[in-house]
């Protein structure tokens, strides 16, 4: 559900009277479709596979490879997503299939009744209601996982994905305040969540640290006077610090146990 998981994308996929192919995606960003008149599907037919470019989940593709029992309707979708494991597919239709059967399952008072997540859905398919044959399915953004799904980003010569990076940091509090300062732990992430730097690995800790990663400037984080204050960060031309919401979403999490975790977001490319 894109509405509750603002990573994932819904992609929609119909067909009526076995033509009219028509898709779209919808994120938390807003829809775009394709295929609206019904009219540019250049292989809306059985076994034909059409290419899409989407902004937020990166290049895609529809083959609708059955037709149903009365020959009228094309089935059988399978979706496909570049960044997801080159190209993986997605077996819409059975999946939609076991999520069907799993609810089925808890209706009739069943035990044990599996209960998800579902990548695919059947939003119709009952002949007597209609013509029109349609499904979704949830797709990560780029760079970002769900559960069966994970979509990676292209590497570049540094070995990350660049585009939007991300940093954990744990601080701990001083053990004596008259005398001791802060230590901090953070980690660098790339663009497809991946670890590519970590202070403590790289041997920096205390209040305030400097260290490398596959990125190609250093980063930079360091703490001020009270528990109460936000920590300051550093890459490359750019300052922030962990108040920071609206450009860099930050997130800070309360002392706990000595210590307080938060993450940032920036700019890799």
């Amino acid at each position: 559900d894109y509405k509750a998981n603002g990573y994932l994308c819904e992609v929609y996929m119909e067909t009526t009277d076995g033509l009219n192919c028509y898709a779209s995606v919808t994120c938390n960003d807003g829809k775009k479709e394709y295929n609206a008149g019904k009219e540019t599907w250049n292989v809306c037919y059985q076994g034909g596979r059409q290419y899409f470019t989407d902004s937020r989940i990166g290049e895609f593709s529809i083959t609708f490879r059955e037709k149903d029992s009365s020959g009228q309707g094309l089935t059988g979708p399978v979706l496909q997503v570049k960044d997801i494991d080159n190209w993986m597919e997605i077996p819409v239709s059975n999946l939609a299939h076991q999520k069907w059967m799993d609810e089925d399952c808890a209706a009739h008072a069943g035990t044990k009744c599996p209960d998800g997540p579902y990548i695919c859905t059947n939003l119709q398919y009952d002949t007597s209601k209609g013509r029109t044959r349609n499904w979704k399915c949830g797709v990560p953004m780029r760079g970002m996982n769900f559960p069966g799904l994970d979509s990676n980003k292209p590497t570049n010569a540094r070995d990350y994905a660049p585009g939007w990076c991300g940093v954990h940091v744990t601080q701990f509090q001083k053990p004596n305040p008259a005398k001791d300062g802060y230590r901090l732990e953070a980690k660098i992430f790339d663009a497809n969540q991946n670890e590519i730097g970590n202070s403590v690995a790289a041997g920096k800790t205390g209040s305030k640290i400097v260290f490398n990663s596959k990125l190609p400037m250093p980063f930079v984080v360091n703490s001020r006077a009270v528990d109460a204050d936000p920590l300051d960060f550093e890459y490359g031309p750019e300052r922030w610090d962990s108040n920071e919401q609206a450009a860099h979403h930050c997130k800070m999490g309360a002392y706990d146990n000595g210590k307080r975790d938060m993450d940032c977001g920036f700019r890799c490319d």
